[in-house]
């Protein structure tokens, strides 16, 4: 996926693009109730980072992990990352209307995420994640979140399916909602997020076809992890996701390789995961087709692994015209016959698998696959021969 979302450059205070005017603020009476019936919802604090959240302690604007903006003394950034707070997320706190920034993550809040967070109309960063009891669905209020570029929500135990109004998010660029329990199919709303950069939705149950709204216009979006679901198929015409290059679809029921054929159709598609994805029947005809964009970004290896499926017959030789890739894992898989001879021309390969299959004859005798380990062809594969395995007879 993209720079790694617990990047702490994500957290930063000097990073996190909130606007606020220099100066000496002192906060509003309205902020320092809202927070101050956050606190009360706390019934844990090991860290006694709450300790100067007094109402004695008058200028809100002082406390631990507050920030508020100079001319106005509202209060702009609430962050208490990995304190080991434990309690609710109490609903008041919504009272923080000129938030643009909310970190809780890596705490023990429990219960759900109160319906009106939605209220933060100025709120642009929401980071919640890894507060493994934080349960219950995401509100349909987040629809009024017009503002929202980051939504971090990753590790916890939500559940659910993710609401309608999820496309009027319309500034969102980041969405982390992995290793939760979201289930459901992807609303086609989500197909609205136009702003969309890098979407994880791995590790959750979504399930069914992604809807066909899906790519109509996710024109910015460049990562896609839908890995670990129960997902069985993509829309088959996506090249209106003219800025897609990786997308993760491991571990998925696809059954076969003809329900995701659209993805040949996304003009900069360069890395595909599809390893485990009980994928049976012949070697997908699509894969032949897929684009070789002259410019790769730098945070991806171009790459397609189809490893640990059910894929029988040869090889195509029509692989070799993927001269962009730099490393195509096929391993444990059913495949037959000999390496074609035009898997010569993938002189960008640095890492290649066939092993746990049925492949036999000559390993092409040109570099890259001379150099490759014996690991990249055994166990498995009784009958090839050739550098780096026995010579042929």
């Amino acid at each position: 996926m993209a720079r790694d979302r617990r990047d702490p450059a994500f957290l930063n205070d000097d990073n996190d693009g909130i606007i606020s005017t220099p100066g000496i603020p002192f906060c509003s009476s309205k902020d320092r109730n809202a927070l101050l019936s956050f606190k009360a919802s706390i019934i844990s604090d090991p860290n006694n980072v709450l300790a100067d959240w007094r109402a004695s302690h008058y200028n809100c604007c002082d406390w631990t992990g507050v920030t508020c903006d100079g001319a106005t003394g509202r209060v702009v950034r609430l962050n208490l990352n990995s304190q080991h707070l434990k309690g609710t997320l109490n609903g008041g706190l919504s009272g923080l209307s000129f938030l643009q920034v909310l970190i809780l993550m890596e705490n023990d809040f429990h219960g759900s995420i109160p319906a009106s967070f939605g209220a933060f109309s100025r709120l642009q960063r929401l980071c919640l994640a890894e507060n493994p009891s934080l349960s219950g669905s995401i509100p349909e209020t987040f629809g009024r979140l017009k503002n929202l570029q980051l939504m971090d929500l990753y590790s916890n135990s939500l559940s659910g399916p993710l609401p309608s109004s999820f496309g009027m998010m319309s500034s969102l660029r980041n969405i982390h909602l992995s290793g939760n329990k979201f289930s459901g199919p992807i609303p086609p709303s989500f197909g609205l997020l136009s702003n969309l950069y890098n979407a994880d939705l791995s590790n959750n149950r979504f399930s069914g076809h992604i809807p066909d709204g899906f790519a109509f216009n996710l024109t910015s979006l460049m990562f896609l992890g839908l890995g670990e679901n129960e997902i069985i198929g993509l829309p088959k015409d996506m090249r209106n996701l003219t800025s897609l290059l990786l997308i993760d679809l491991s571990n998925n029921p696809l059954m076969t390789g003809d329900s995701v054929e659209g993805i040949a159709t996304a003009p900069q598609i360069s890395q595909i995961d599809m390893h485990s994805c009980n994928i049976s029947g012949h070697f997908p005809a699509w894969v032949s087709r897929l684009p070789q964009p002259k410019w790769v970004n730098d945070e991806v290896t171009p790459s397609l692994n189809l490893a640990n499926n059910a894929i029988s017959g040869r090889i195509p030789s029509s692989l070799g015209n993927l001269i962009n890739l730099e490393l195509l894992n096929l391993e444990q898989n059913r495949l037959t016959g000999s390496i074609p001879p035009s898997l010569g021309k993938l002189q960008n390969l640095w890492r290649f698998n066939v092993s746990y299959n049925n492949l036999s004859g000559r390993i092409p005798q040109v570099s890259p696959f001379t150099t490759f380990d014996k690991s990249s062809y055994q166990p498995g594969n009784p009958g090839l021969c050739g550098v780096p395995l026995t010579p042929c007879k």
